[in-house]
């Protein structure tokens, strides 16, 4: 028996997008990736792949066109339904990891759940969470702004996991470490994703992480620049 066909987790249908300083307009393509699916995506700088992790979470809105995210009208939702559906939905790894340094780690994770308007999580599953990213427990306790800079890494994944999103959206988020550190990061990331069959758009100039996932694609495929209202 063949699989049965898996339900597209993001379509992107007509999308453009421009800045107001800016002279040109990013023009996407039909785009569709299927749930489950891990996507390596990769450009130069100023390509727009930021322009496009912050079109799929929400933090902008399509000039025109639509972004739907598990069949919903994402990108057409009010803002605090998009804010709402984002929480719950799509979880985000920043290069920065945006991490709150006077919190614990254990606050930091949970402010996931807050936002999402769920229950705070237990101990057990933060330590089940933690543990499976091969940090120790009593590491919960710590400020953030006491972690290494892998610690923290590992910190941001488990607070874009803790509720177990369908989508999760990770923006260069090796760039500080070095190869053995980075080769077993993408190990992690990959393990979680499998065990929850999250669908993963990992945006990164190194191209030698695409080994990683699923398929591979280059922006240039994918947008076009033109000149203002061009598309």
């Amino acid at each position: 028996m063949s699989d049965s066909p898996k339900h597209p987790a993001i379509t992107l249908k007509n999308v453009s997008f421009q800045y107001a300083e800016s002279a040109t307009e990013l023009c996407y393509h039909d785009w569709q990736v299927s749930q489950g699916e891990r996507i390596f995506l990769h450009g130069p700088s100023g390509s727009g792949k930021t322009t496009l992790l912050n079109l799929l979470c929400g933090i902008l809105t399509p000039d025109k066109g639509t972004v739907e995210l598990l069949s919903k009208p994402f990108s057409t939702l009010r803002n605090t339904q998009r804010d709402k559906f984002r929480a719950r939905h799509i979880g985000v790894v920043f290069q920065q990891f945006n991490l709150i340094s006077h919190l614990s780690v254990a606050q930091n994770i949970a402010l996931a759940t807050h936002f999402a308007g769920s229950s705070p999580p237990d101990s057990a599953t933060l330590v089940q969470l933690i543990e499976a990213l091969q940090l120790p427990p009593k590491i919960l306790h710590n400020k953030a702004g006491q972690l290494s800079v892998g610690q923290q890494q590992r910190v941001a994944i488990a607070r874009a996991l803790i509720n177990r999103p369908e989508i999760l959206l990770v923006d260069e988020p090796t760039s500080a470490l070095d190869a053995d550190a980075r080769d077993a990061f993408m190990k992690l990331l990959i393990s979680q994703c499998e065990r929850y069959q999250t669908t993963l758009i990992f945006v990164s100039h190194d191209i030698s992480l695409s080994d990683y996932l699923d398929k591979r694609v280059a922006l240039k495929d994918l947008a076009d620049k033109k000149e203002s209202r061009s598309c």
